[in-house]
């Protein structure tokens, strides 16, 4: 056996690590949707092995993956109670079997949005193991040696940031967020076990990409009512120099910025009556308002909002580009508040901050580049602290309306595109991320499009202002390779 892994060297590594780790850095935010999963480990003849499970084919989240045992916290449950209790029901561990040993620092999974906490057991008295035959498939118990051996190595390529470790076991993959938090376990109990690689210099030959062999599923729909619903695929996805190119249009015939950015706020005040029931009233909604178009959309719907019944606060992330707009919003009321460079809003921390029921991300358009940076990106991350319902304007902040995903971005609930999609929307990667996507009717003639190059012969709003698109055969909520960062 390799000496790193014999019992009292291994644990002593590890138990050390734990007590290591800040209390900050164990504690997800309190307004967060949280999780717990169970790294249970058991001393084997051959070195310490690993209980995974492999997620059924048929589940719509991470279908066959695998995983640790986990999941969601139940009211009133520890974050070991509730890793212990997943354990049960995902593979029928008896709580009594295993010592706790401490909890790892919390990671954001993007994009559910989950912030969750690796719990991590001795198993002390192993006994059989049973897999739930709704969620699991097989139980797997996989020696650590076997990780540490180099012709197993693959990397999954993030979308910008270099790559994450992931394994070729004997018939599975293990990648995406469950690699990374064994890997972590590896840098702290196994010294040198990726004898100074990086994920990223075992090359392109031992590149995993297992999101695009993803089982599909149909969009959830998330806005209550009817409406008529398109295929996605059926629609010509647009540039940033196109829509450019039609907004010069529009303003050449007398249809102006605060004209385009009131149609778009009605859109966005649509979305969330029908997300939150079709009653306002008493509804809170924070609007997230950036220095773009799309953040004119927002400030006026803040207004609609307003004028339905509901409470409305606006963020400011950067100034606005009309000031009129901010200046009417407060002479009605509004609370509008604006970000500073240093991360405060009217004095105090972003972070003591707490969202209304709804969160409309009207902070960038098509004219941001990807990676998301100083106010976007601390408003961003101060979003997924909370478990709320996001409404993107026009696509997530963070996505490039071009190529898609590069980097964190903003993950969204209902996604409210105007006119036509962009084409950072189409591929089947950022799907998980604009959640339940809408295209709102702006009033922009056919000619319009046209005069941009754009190969559109007939209005997709026949049947209505607002409407669905599906893509069943395209949108997964599978993974992404982005899955795991430390919070």
């Amino acid at each position: 056996m390799d000496e790193r892994l014999l019992p009292e060297r291994f644990w002593s590594r590890l138990r050390a690590a734990l007590d290591a780790v800040d209390e900050a850095a164990r504690t997800p935010p309190a307004g967060a949707r949280v999780g717990a999963v169970l790294v249970l480990v058991e001393d084997a003849p051959d070195g310490p092995r690993v209980v995974l499970t492999r997620r059924r084919e048929d589940l719509r989240s991470h279908p066959g993956q695998v995983s640790f045992p986990g999941g969601r916290l139940d009211p009133g449950e520890t974050i070991e109670q509730a890793a212990l209790r997943e354990a049960w029901e995902e593979v029928a561990l008896r709580a009594d079997s295993v010592e706790v040993v401490g909890t790892g620092p919390t990671f954001y999974i993007p994009p559910s949005r989950f912030w969750v906490v690796p719990v991590l057991g001795r198993w002390r008295a192993p006994h059989p193991l049973t897999g739930n035959p709704w969620e699991v498939d097989e139980v797997l118990h996989v020696p650590v040696a076997q990780l540490l051996e180099p012709d197993r190595w693959r990397h999954a390529p993030l979308s910008l940031r270099g790559s994450s470790w992931a394994w070729q076991l004997d018939d599975d993959l293990l990648w995406g967020a469950t690699a990374i938090v064994m890997s972590l376990l590896l840098d702290v109990a196994v010294q040198g076990w990726s004898q100074g690689q990086r994920p990223e210099d075992l090359g392109e030959a031992r590149a995993v990409r297992p999101w695009e062999q993803a089982p599909p599923w149909q969009r959830r729909a998330r806005l209550t009512g009817e409406l008529p619903d398109v295929d996605q695929a059926s629609l010509p996805h647009v540039s940033p120099a196109q829509v450019r190119a039609v907004r010069a249009w529009l303003d050449d015939h007398g249809i102006g910025p605060v004209a385009r950015a009131e149609q778009a706020g009605r859109a966005l005040e649509k979305a969330v009556r029908r997300l939150v029931g079709g009653d306002l009233a008493g509804a809170t909604v924070t609007v997230l308002a950036g220095p773009s178009s799309n953040g004119a959309a927002g400030l006026a719907a803040a207004r609609l909002l307003l004028a339905a019944g509901a409470e409305v606060e606006v963020l400011h992330v950067g100034p606005p580009r009309h000031p009129a707009q901010r200046g009417l919003l407060a002479e009605l009321g509004i609370t509008c508040r604006a970000l500073g460079t240093d991360g405060r809003v009217d004095g105090s921390d972003l972070d003591e901050q707490s969202p209304g029921d709804v969160v409309i991300d009207a902070v960038l358009g098509i004219g941001a580049h990807p990676p998301l940076v100083d106010l976007p990106e601390r408003a961003a991350a101060w979003l997924r602290r909370f478990a709320v319902p996001v409404v993107a304007a026009d696509l997530p902040s963070g996505l490039s309306a071009d190529t898609g995903l590069k980097g964190p971005c903003v993950t969204a609930d209902v996604t409210v595109a105007f006119g036509l999609p962009s084409r950072g929307l189409e591929p089947a990667i950022v799907h998980p991320y604009v959640g339940d996507l809408y295209l709102a009717d702006l009033g922009i003639p056919v000619a319009a499009w046209q005069a941009a190059g754009v190969n559109v012969a007939t209005s997709p709003f026949g049947r209505g202002p607002l409407v669905r698109l599906t893509a069943e055969a395209r949108a997964s909520d599978a993974g992404t390779p982005d899955q795991g960062e430390v919070g």
